[in-house]
């Protein structure tokens, strides 16, 4: 199953399991560029023993499901699209010699071991173009084309779709969570230049830097903002991280020089403080992003922040996406 492009339509649900919490929105699309939410729940994910994979066994993830119907307490959604969590999905960028998409598909195999520590028998994988500015060494004439791969370990893929066709959910598409992530917070216009989208996650966290609408550097840190620091050590941390990911960007990209940095997740909700740290940090202007409206969602929770993944899968266009 491709882990990038997919078609939604119609009543669509985003489905996002992460450390012990599944997280469901189910949106409709009431006119043209305007949404309702029509379920938002999450309920408690029971890890079983003390360190847990969460999809490390079909039995565990069905019986969760099970419960998170019941909280839902209706039917699903005739579409489910489905999140994994950033540490279970590797996702990298590189070049390869110009070809048509068929061809990177059935050439990457074969390259599949430079990029990622699985053996390219036991993941799924996905590979995609991106658009990025040239290099000023690069093949004149247009020789290369720049990839974005994503792989996950097969094992989790199949018992994530054989517990869901237990429960009755039909999975429309399986993506990574910080792609997902990426859409709820660029809104539906695409953006231009350099950006920098951050997710101050309650578990861990997610920094992307970008190129329009591309993801090209990916980073998944530690800093958790489940709780307040009064000390404000996460946010100095995690200040930390965004700084750095910038720095390492700009070693990647030509020209890099990040226009706006946007920030969501549940560490949002302190979005004065870390909203200041990250100003001292970065030389351009720092945005909290509140997703429900910049995409124009009614009926959105109390909770307006830590949806941002969830929100990001129900929200999968009607078209082919990267």
């Amino acid at each position: 199953m491709g882990l990038f492009s997919k078609k939604a339509s119609g009543t669509r649900a985003g489905l996002f399991v992460y450390g012990g919490v599944m997280q469901y929105v189910e949106i409709s699309e009431a006119g043209r560029g305007v949404y309702r939410v029509e379920q938002c729940v999450d309920a408690p994910y029971d890890l079983g023993e003390v360190g847990g994979e969460l999809f490390s066994t079909q039995k565990k993830i069905e019986e969760n499901l099970k419960a998170l119907k019941k909280a839902v307490g209706k039917r699903w959604a005739s579409k489910v699209y489905a999140g994994i969590q950033s540490k279970d999905v590797l996702l990298r960028t590189f070049e390869l010699p110009q070809m048509s998409i068929d061809d990177v598909k059935d050439a990457f195999k074969y390259e599949f071991d430079k990029f990622f520590p699985i053996p390219v028998d036991d993941s799924v994988y996905d590979v995609n173009f991106i658009d990025r500015p040239r290099r000023d060494d690069a093949a004149p004439g247009g020789g290369v084309v720049d990839c974005i791969a994503a792989a996950v370990r097969s094992s989790t893929v199949e018992n994530l779709m054989m517990a869901a066709q237990r429960v009755d959910i039909k999975i429309g598409g399986i993506e990574p969570s910080p792609v997902a992530m990426l859409r709820c917070l660029m809104g539906p216009s695409m953006p231009q230049g350099f950006n920098v989208y951050a997710l101050a996650g309650v578990v861990s966290s997610i920094i992307v830097a970008t190129y329009r609408d591309n993801g090209i550097v990916y980073r998944n840190t530690t800093q958790s903002f489940a709780t307040e620091d009064a000390s404000g050590r996460t946010i100095e941390n995690f200040t930390r991280d965004l700084q750095a990911t910038v720095n390492f960007a700009s070693t990647q990209m030509r020209g890099f020089s990040a226009e706006k940095v946007y920030i969501g997740g549940y560490g949002a909700n302190q979005g004065e403080a870390i909203s200041a740290s990250v100003s001292e940090a970065v030389t351009c202007p720092v945005a909290i992003v509140n997703p429900w409206k910049i995409w124009n969602i009614a009926n959105s929770p109390a909770q307006q922040y830590g949806w941002e993944v969830a929100l990001g899968l129900a929200l999968r266009p009607a078209v082919e996406v990267r």
